[in-house]
């Protein structure tokens, strides 16, 4: 787990660039429940229950640590229905993830609370892309991570630093907050609170990340295969931000059966587990 954590007084040193509504202020009434403006949310999920269930996973938050609100993200228990996943991620209400964005900002900073149940695991990932016209296809400039456990029941400013992949400037910047870091196995009760996101600072052109990964054949069917210098951990995240995999890398070789996953391309997250620089790519499951 990589947590850096900066005293409040030295964030508004900083320079901010701006991220659409990342102070939580403004809402919109989707009919039965609010949605943040600018951001993705399980909200509109509705379980076929007796009577039917929406599943309420993002909240509005008051006060905020800055302004009149914050975001409450939650894994919800349906009631005779499945435990959704509290999730959030930076987009439009028309379903595409992400903004654009052309800087190439030093982390994201914000401010938080959090309750994080046993066995669980809350995450902020953030990622910058750039389309390649020449391919057809978005590639990855910048990715981070941010993992965190247990509770904090009171205002914290973290940060989330960026490794960069590329030389490119991006054009577009995801952020996802997650509540339960598994969608597969979420636990009920985690949650997160979260204010004040903003980029901050600046990486030059130069400033890139070694590759010590390999992860083939791309595209791949049933497995695909994993060469690392050193054990870490390999997430698998698809078009809308969200991790469908992951997977502890213990040796130099090491094979992952993806069969279950859905045809389409995915962004790949490799954790190194001596804390070093993260390495992202892309693959693709046919």
């Amino acid at each position: 787990m990589r947590k850096i954590l900066l005293p409040l007084a030295l964030l508004p040193l900083l320079a901010h660039a701006q991220i659409p509504n990342g102070g939580f202020e403004n809402w919109v009434d989707q009919g039965g429940y609010l949605d943040p403006v600018g951001w993705l949310t399980y909200n509109d999920i509705v379980i076929v229950t007796p009577g039917g269930w929406t599943a309420t996973t993002v909240e509005q938050g008051s006060p905020g640590v800055v302004g009149a609100y914050h975001a409450v993200i939650t894994t919800v228990a349906v009631p005779f229905g499945p435990i959704i996943q509290g999730w959030i991620s930076a987009g439009s209400s028309s379903g595409n993830s992400g903004f654009p964005y052309t800087q190439r900002p030093g982390m994201l900073t914000g401010q938080w609370q959090y309750g994080i149940q046993p066995g669980d695991t809350a995450q902020v990932q953030v990622a910058l892309s750039k389309w390649n016209s020449g391919t057809n296809s978005t590639e990855p400039v910048a990715f981070g991570t941010l993992e965190v456990t247990g509770s904090l029941g009171t205002w914290q400013a973290f940060a989330v630093p960026f490794t960069y992949i590329s030389s490119e400037t991006p054009d577009t910047a995801y952020i996802q907050i997650v509540s339960s870091i598994d969608f597969s196995a979420p636990v009920a009760g985690s949650f997160v609170k979260v204010d004040d996101l903003a980029f901050v600072g600046t990486v030059g052109m130069s400033e890139l990340a070694p590759m010590l990964v390999s992860v083939f054949p791309s595209p791949a069917s049933n497995i695909l295969t994993v060469t690392c210098s050193e054990p870490g951990d390999l997430q698998l995240i698809d078009a809308s931000g969200r991790v469908v995999l992951r997977s502890r890398i213990a040796s130099n070789t090491a094979t992952v059966d993806v069969l279950a996953l859905a045809s389409g391309l995915y962004t790949y997250q490799f954790i190194p587990q001596n804390g070093g620089a993260v390495v992202v790519g892309r693959w693709a499951k046919e």
